[in-house]
């Protein structure tokens, strides 16, 4: 069982939608650790239940958008319903909830977001969201330390 999974996922190609998938790569590059199992994804799908199961904490990475440009926000996820019928457009909820209702687990969940400028067709992130992305990366390592604060109490 992995301690914490973070799930960043998003667009590469169409700018600031590819915040997560940008983080996932930037954590796999620079947080060596056996406790944490980090995922880049396009987007989330009913396969990745199964890994969602199995951690004792999941931190989903994307891109917001609506909002301040920058702006950070981070919020609990809790398992809910697809709110649609499509398999391509699944929530960190949705994951959630099928990592309940398929395995029987489904541990606790944070959803961090920076709200995007611009998603548009491109390789680069907007200047807001490459400002934010230091706070983003200190908030994740928090959440990940703060785990482990508790599990030596």
């Amino acid at each position: 069982m992995v301690r914490v999974l973070i799930v960043g996922f998003g667009n590469p190609l169409r700018s600031d939608d590819g915040l997560g998938w940008h983080i996932a790569q930037q954590l796999s590059r620079e947080l060596s650790r056996d406790d944490v199992q980090i995922v880049a994804a396009h987007q989330l799908a009913p396969e990745m239940a199964e890994a969602a199961s199995r951690a004792e904490r999941i931190l989903f990475v994307d891109a917001a958008r609506g909002g301040a440009p920058g702006s950070l926000n981070c919020d609990q996820v809790s398992p809910a319903a697809a709110n649609n019928r499509y398999s391509h457009a699944l929530s960190p909820a949705a994951v959630l909830m099928l990592a309940k209702e398929l395995y029987g687990r489904c541990p606790p969940a944070h959803l961090l977001t920076i709200a995007g400028e611009s998603f548009e067709t491109g390789e680069t992130l907007s200047a807001p969201v490459i400002a934010a992305i230091p706070a983003l990366i200190a908030r994740i390592r928090s959440l990940i330390d703060c785990d482990q604060e508790q599990e030596a109490r």
